[in-house]
């Protein structure tokens, strides 16, 4: 029964795969290095599913020379996620060279340990799936094989996905500098994703080692599938889904000397123009404020706005203009009987959920708790709200 519900998973997993490559590879992209790397990552992604389903389903009896081809091949998931992620992050498509080829070191590896076991014959193999037949040398190869490109695919694998995931926090953290909204451009989801693949994958290798040592557990098989399976749909679905990045270069390095900090009295003054931009002209509703356009309305350079953030006020521009949104909710939860949703739209943010974090982070408490503390009571005004003037002290 646990191998029937294993046998769909991976066949839904591979279906979902299918579906995604065709959308991908038919829809224009001007960046086609994106759409490369994230057809490599569901190809690998197919050779996966497939080679479990040719175990599973027992197809292997009539093609036993493709059982463990898809172990070199799968070697290429890791570097994939790495370079889709580096694309993604990218302003421009980075050039392959480098040490980018040591990404060809884990499946030639692989290939190599793999070759006395490539070299039995299919009934050799054959005769190793039941005991009374197997020949121990035979075995003892097969075993090798399988263990030794377990370690490797782990370890290799390991090193990349930590690569793009601090790819994707060090592209977080840029987003930070330069949005107030940064839902659709963080990458959370890839984040999120790899991490549950980096689970499912070590669990993959726990029930190899059961394997190897004559255990099996149809339950722990099956809920391994099971999550691969809704994993890889879930990166498929939002991979197809992820809207281009508009990222600026970052700026050439400056051979010139470094020109001087400003002065304390500078950022001072700076600081009290951007309060008074986002809290007595309101610009902290707009959910499509960034760094560039404070910078359009204020005359102050992005520098030197940078600077006063993280120098003077010690925060980046992210939460500089919700410290603003978390003021103002402040006030209409507590003035207002406006639904919280319809709170988190009014201050700017996108999305409740996003709202809630933000909120919690600058005062402390989430905002339904905030709103039924004592003395928070919204007064009797109805549904209407309007905007009023306010600012953030140092």
């Amino acid at each position: 029964m646990s191998d029937t519900f294993s046998t769909i998973s991976y066949a839904l997993a591979a279906g979902s795969i299918g579906f995604a490559l065709a959308m991908a590879l038919s829809r224009p992209d001007p960046r086609r290095d994106r759409v490369l790397f994230f057809s490599l990552v569901l190809l690998a992604l197919l050779v996966h599913a497939l080679g479990q389903l040719l175990i599973l389903s027992g197809a292997f009896r009539f093609a036993p020379h493709l059982v463990g081809l898809d172990l070199s091949l799968k070697m290429a998931l890791g570097p994939a996620v790495y370079f889709y992620t580096r694309a993604l992050v990218s302003p421009e498509a980075p050039c392959f060279g480098g040490r980018d080829w040591t990404a060809m070191v884990g499946p030639v590896l692989v290939i190599l340990v793999s070759l006395p076991f490539a070299a039995l014959s299919a009934e050799e193999k054959l005769a190793l799936v039941d005991p009374a037949t197997r020949n121990p040398d035979h075995f003892r190869i097969a075993l090798f094989t399988c263990t030794a490109s377990l370690l490797l695919f782990l370890t290799f694998t390991a090193v990349y996905i930590v690569a793009a995931v601090r790819l994707q926090k060090r592209h977080r953290r840029q987003m930070m500098q330069e949005l107030a909204n940064i839902e659709r451009q963080s990458l959370d989801w890839l984040r999120t994703i790899l991490i549950v693949f980096a689970g499912a994958w070590l669990f993959f290798a726990i029930k190899q080692a059961l394997w190897l040592s004559g255990m099996s557990i149809p339950a722990f098989n099956a809920a391994l599938a099971f999550t691969e399976m809704l994993a890889i749909a879930a990166f498929a679905f939002l991979g197809l889904n992820q809207p281009s990045l508009h990222i600026e270069p970052a700026p050439k390095p400056d051979t010139a000397p470094r020109r001087p900090i400003l002065t304390e009295e500078r950022m001072r003054r700076t600081a009290t123009k951007l309060r008074d931009a986002l809290g007595k002209n309101g610009l902290y509703a707009e959910n499509d404020l960034s760094l560039r356009k404070l910078s359009d309305i204020t005359g102050v350079t992005k520098n030197h706005i940078s600077e006063t953030l993280s120098q003077h006020l010690g925060v980046n521009f992210f939460d500089f203009v919700n410290s603003h949104r978390a003021e103002a909710a402040k006030r209409l939860l507590s003035q207002t009987d406006l639904g919280i949703l319809e709170i988190s739209l009014e201050v700017g943010f996108n999305s409740r959920s996003t709202f809630n974090v933000a909120f919690k982070k600058h005062v402390g408490l989430p905002p339904s708790r905030f709103r039924e503390a004592p003395g928070q009571a919204p007064a009797d005004t109805g549904r209407h709200s309007q905007k009023e003037p306010m600012s953030v002290s140092e």
